[in-house]
């Protein structure tokens, strides 16, 4: 494809550049896009917080002092259900079969969840598990506590206090999260949360956490990860990012790289969530991997589906984007590969009345060595707006483009996970 200069109105030269200029001005501080979190240190605690209780490794007596310690309701049938691995759905016949996510499932649990009212402060080497926990703050909090496991938990989280999350870990190395649901129960019934803070999972300084199995609903931003490298994420579901700005990711990784997203999906109703960018690799964040993945909706005038921001040796491939209005897959990084990647009926109007998308409606958005091959894009808004960024306004694009008009195709299926207590 020829880059024309069709593309080249005044407008979106002026969007990019500003775009452009204030992401490279925030590479040593806060980003537009995700800001460094409060020092954990100085963040006040909840009065739930405060009056939990540690929990020591889990066995099978140790669930039963839980559930006599805690201030809890009796259990009852409802709160006492089995709980199961996540399962995911096939594929469908429309997405490339080698690189699409694969049907498989994992061994289901006996075990069933105690009810435990309050936040659990863990200590290192704790295993946690096979609780439905309540929680007017933080769900499960670790400070400087390493090497601890979270597995078959249930989290409902009030985030009406700056800084709650289901699992807010600090300083903790080595985490293993599987098989969990975090429920912002403080979210209101549309738009923005209160806070940006409310997060499914924060991981701040806290390298080389596994989370595997994770469904997150509502929360300001879904898995936040800062300072926090080596993190392995699979089997991520999301439904409607809050925000508000900067947040409103599934997944964020900020300073945070040699990570990677594999197998996941995000849902966000267009008149009830407050996205920006679905997944956003920040500055200091190279080296990420993120793979097999179905993006569903974004409403905000300024985010992307995939937004490579600063990030280098970065790739994304197999990833659908369905219904996004300021775009598909930016990069403002360098040396970053997009590979199989679609976009699926992109919008040109306000959602929600957060206004029109400031890009008008562009689809790619590349850096001067973006490498973009086996992309694909169907029923666009502005057909004469799909790609842009770098040096094509001005013939002088040093990547690789290699995208194409499809008709009659389908998005890959989304992934589930699927608990028994859903």
């Amino acid at each position: 494809m020829r880059f024309t200069p069709r593309n080249n109105t005044d407008a979106l030269d002026g969007f990019w550049n500003d775009l452009s200029n204030s992401w490279q001005d925030s590479a040593g501080g806060s980003q537009q896009s995700g800001g460094d979190l409060p020092d954990a240190s100085t963040t006040p605690a909840t009065d739930a917080a405060a009056a939990a209780t540690d929990v020591s490794p889990t066995t099978d007596a140790a669930v039963e002092i839980q559930a006599e310690t805690a201030s809890a309701a009796p259990v009852t049938e409802e709160d006492a259900v089995a709980v199961a691995d996540p399962v995911v759905t096939t594929v469908s016949e429309a997405a490339d079969l080698s690189t699409a996510p694969a049907a498989q499932s994992t061994a289901a649990s006996s075990a069933a969840l105690t009810r435990y009212d309050g936040t659990i402060h863990a200590n290192s080497g704790d295993v946690i598990e096979n609780l439905d926990i309540y929680s007017d703050g933080v769900g499960i909090e670790l400070e400087d506590d390493d090497n601890v496991t979270i597995r078959n938990v249930r989290i409902h989280y009030n985030a009406g206090d700056q800084g709650s999350a289901g699992i807010d870990a600090v300083g903790a190395d080595g985490l293993a999260i599987q098989g969990v649901e975090l429920i912002n129960a403080g979210a209101p019934a549309s738009g923005p949360n209160s806070d940006g803070g409310e997060f499914g999972v924060s991981l701040f300084q806290s390298p080389g956490a596994s989370v595997t199995g994770a469904t997150v609903r509502d929360a300001s931003t879904g898995i936040y990860l800062q300072d926090s490298p080596n993190a392995a994420l699979e089997g991520i579901e999301g439904y409607n990012m809050r925000g508000p700005f900067p947040r409103g990711q599934l997944v964020q990784f900020n300073r945070s790289g040699n990570s990677s997203l594999n197998n996941f999906y995000v849902f966000n109703d267009l008149q009830k969530s407050w996205t920006e960018d679905n997944i956003h690799v920040g500055h200091d964040s190279d080296g990420i991997r993120i793979t097999n993945g179905l993006i569903d909706g974004n409403n905000s005038p300024s985010g992307v589906g995939v937004m490579l921001e600063g990030a280098q040796n970065t790739t994304v491939r197999n990833v659908d984007t369905v219904r996004m209005g300021n775009g598909a897959f930016t990069d403002l990084g360098s040396n970053n590969l997009f590979d199989d990647v679609r976009s699926f009926d992109n919008f040109a109007e306000s959602q929600a009345g957060r206004g029109t998308p400031l890009s008008g409606s562009l689809i790619f958005g590349l850096a001067d060595d973006t490498t973009l091959i086996n992309g694909a894009y169907q029923n666009p808004a502005q057909p004469e707006n799909v790609v842009y960024g770098g040096g094509i306004q001005d013939d002088a694009f040093g990547g690789t483009y290699q995208a194409t008009e499809i008709s009659g195709q389908t998005p890959m299926a989304a992934w589930h996970n699927t608990f028994s207590w859903s």
